[in-house]
């Protein structure tokens, strides 16, 4: 199979986006408010010198800011061009073509997203400047490689996340049910809001035995130097295996999908 329809799929829908700048970043303006708001009640509560749940100032802060950032690469969404040609019966076109469906759209979602994330670099750079010299970063070129892989990993398994949600309008007229599970549920598990070390013991634990806690939380605490080496190689893992699990689950729900559609036709 070549991948070089993918990469121009890619390609394509990141000049798109790329078009449409201005509209990234008046968006991006609009969330500042939110933003600056969390932001100034972190460093109300936490104090020049205080720690919460074992985070110094510092790395809070730098959770915090990474976080919002990294959530527009690692965040699972209902992909709607997939619920409307489903629903549409569009769909019909992509299986009369010798493509990987799931693969085009993934090629699809990077391409629109990446200048998005740019975007939001721009827009998240004063606020980690407003941190100073508080502001934690890798501790080499390990540490980065490291941070690096386990976003990559997030990505990936984020979008199976997407997949899988949006294959549900094979049964469902409406997402407005998994588009909230998407939008308030996932980013309190994944560890969007706060790290899962601010909640009870018990309810910290079961958020780090689900999958979304690798889509943002370990990546996170990668990046802050708060996993070792054996606990890094155990995240990976978990990450490999939500992946490999989620891969198969998809599979089995797209042709279980695709024979409800030819049923309906369309």
């Amino acid at each position: 199979m070549s991948w070089r329809p993918y990469f121009t799929t890619a390609r394509l829908a990141l000049r798109e986006a790329a078009t449409y700048r201005l509209n990234h970043f008046l968006s991006f303006v609009v969330a500042v408010v939110p933003l600056i708001a969390l932001l100034l009640l972190w460093n109300t509560l936490l104090g020049p010198q205080q720690r919460l749940a074992g985070f110094t100032r510092g790395e809070m802060l730098t959770y915090f800011i990474l976080t919002r950032w990294l959530y527009e690469f690692t965040g699972p969404v209902v992909w709607w061009d997939i619920a409307y040609e489903i629903r549409e019966g569009d769909l019909i076109f992509h299986l009369l073509r010798p493509e990987w469906y799931s693969g085009y759209h993934f090629a699809l979602i990077i391409g629109s997203k990446l200048p998005y994330a740019l975007v939001g670099l721009a827009v998240a750079a004063p606020f980690a400047l407003s941190v100073g010299v508080g502001w934690v970063w890798p501790p080499g070129v390990a540490a980065w490689a490291a941070f690096a892989l386990s976003v990559v990993l997030a990505v990936a398994l984020a979008y199976q996340f997407t997949f899988l949600s949006s294959l549900t309008a094979f049964w469902l007229e409406d997402n407005k049910a998994m588009n909230l599970l998407m939008d308030f549920v996932v980013p309190l598990a994944a560890g969007a809001l706060l790290p899962l070390d601010v909640f009870p013991s018990a309810v910290a634990t079961a958020l780090r035995a689900l999958p979304f806690a690798q889509l943002l939380y370990f990546p996170a605490l990668v990046y802050l130097g708060r996993v070792d080496p054996g606990g890094w190689w155990a995240g990976v893992a978990q990450q490999v295996g939500w992946l490999v699990a989620l891969l198969v689950i998809n599979g089995w729900v797209w042709r279980r999908g695709l024979r409800r559609f030819r049923a309906v036709g369309g």
